[in-house]
């Protein structure tokens, strides 16, 4: 069975979304994998609120905001989007062209000052989620849209905004908020919300706080300890919540099959001699009810490398493939078996699912790349960040051989 077009709003950062690093910086997953890997080594409801104002004017061709882009996505040969730290962009024309259709906060809204950052969802080329974070905000607005921007729907939720680090829809009526409570010491708090009706209300699920982990030895939450990168669902009630944790010499993977209610530990087995490395998991991605992805970053020895590990069951077993050097930034699977990674220059080529990888050196302007987003084994993008710190979009048409930037 395939699954809805739900994979396709974390292709090219897992390819996200990720993910305090992501969400809080706008950096890519890739990166938060090896910030958390050398880091190692060193319930209420709520109901609509009503319409955002229209988005703003059509933005010239790579346009100043367009310059900032810090991830893509693109849904087929000429729709896609795009976010930047504050920002989110739509293209009708392949990337060509960007318009900025960013909800903007309602005149005489409780906004706390201007927004800091947004987190997005993105499910096709016409549905997304939006959330503005602001400061100092006690609850959070969260944006839908379904009609490629033009309009958009607010919802607030009582969450704290700064916190908020992952939204994400498996399919248009469900999806789960990840928010960030606090941090300490190898350890982190986090609330878990989820909507079954598309964001028009919310109820908080799970949360685990270090009051909570003194006294939930006999509850199925997430531990507090370790820090989470980001959450994952395969439908409605089976997801994956990874991370990392010193010391913990085993992967940090967690499991649910009720919605995020409760969740077990799952194992991961690891390669020869990994069995003291320091290990950091980042969500799956799943290409059908059984076939799926994990990245999984290790150190030991001395040496980081980025491994793939593979499913065929649905993630009850899981399998590492090859490994790839920790310079590896970037990656984009449109199947389980075919996908690409780079460490921004070098292309890496999979055709069984990261059990083997292949170097291909492509022609033309293929430096300096800090995110892949392939929708068809032949047809890519890449989103490449050049001094001085703006961005630019090149694209390819023969699998990556050659790359042309667009104008």
């Amino acid at each position: 069975m395939d699954l809805p077009p739900v994979g396709r709003q974390a292709t090219a950062v897992y390819g996200y979304a990720h993910q305090h690093l992501l969400q809080r910086g706008r950096l890519s997953l890739q990166w938060l994998a090896l910030a958390a890997l050398f880091l190692l080594v060193l319930g209420s409801g709520c109901g609509p609120l009503g319409n955002a104002p229209p988005p703003s004017p059509t933005s010239p061709a790579l346009s100043a905001a367009a310059q900032q882009m810090q991830a893509l996505w693109m849904y087929d040969e000429q729709h896609g989007w795009a976010s930047t730290q504050r920002s989110v962009l739509r293209t009708t024309d392949g990337g060509a062209h960007w318009r900025d259709v960013t909800p903007q906060p309602e005149t005489g809204s409780a906004s706390q000052g201007p927004v800091e950052r947004i987190v997005t969802a993105y499910l096709d080329a016409q549905t997304a989620w939006v959330a503005l974070i602001f400061q100092n905000a006690r609850t959070t607005p969260i944006y839908h849209t379904s009609d490629g921007g033009q309009s958009w729907q607010r919802t607030n939720i009582p969450a704290p905004s700064i916190g908020v680090v992952q939204l994400i829809f498996v399919d248009a009526l469900h999806g789960w908020l990840l928010v960030n409570l606090g941090m300490a010491t190898n350890a982190e708090a986090v609330a878990i919300w989820r909507t079954s009706d598309g964001g028009g209300h919310w109820q908080r699920i799970m949360q685990v706080s270090a009051a909570q982990a003194r006294t939930a030895q006999g509850q199925r939450t997430l531990p507090y300890t370790g820090s989470k990168s980001g959450l994952a669902f395969i439908d409605t009630t089976t997801g994956w919540a990874t991370g990392s944790e010193p010391g913990l010499n085993q992967a940090w993977l967690y499991v649910t099959h009720d919605g995020g209610q409760s969740w077990q530990f799952q194992s991961l087995p690891l390669p020869t001699g990994s069995e003291k490395a320091q290990i950091a998991t980042l969500p799956p991605r799943f290409f059908s009810s059984r076939d799926g992805l994990l990245p999984v970053n290790l150190y030991t020895a001395g040496k980081a490398s980025l491994y793939f590990y593979i499913t065929h069951d649905g993630g009850q077993t899981w399998r590492y493939g090859a490994a790839l050097p920790a310079s590896v930034i970037a990656w984009s699977f449109v199947s389980a078996s075919i996908g690409y990674a780079t460490d921004r220059t070098t292309l890496y080529v999979t055709r069984d699912g990261g059990q083997h990888w292949s170097q291909q050196l492509p022609t033309g302007p293929f430096s300096d790349v800090i995110q892949l987003d392939f929708l068809t084994a032949t047809r890519g993008w890449a989103l490449c960040l050049a001094p001085p710190a703006k961005t630019h979009i090149l694209k390819t048409s023969d699998g990556g051989r050659s790359w042309q930037q667009l104008s």
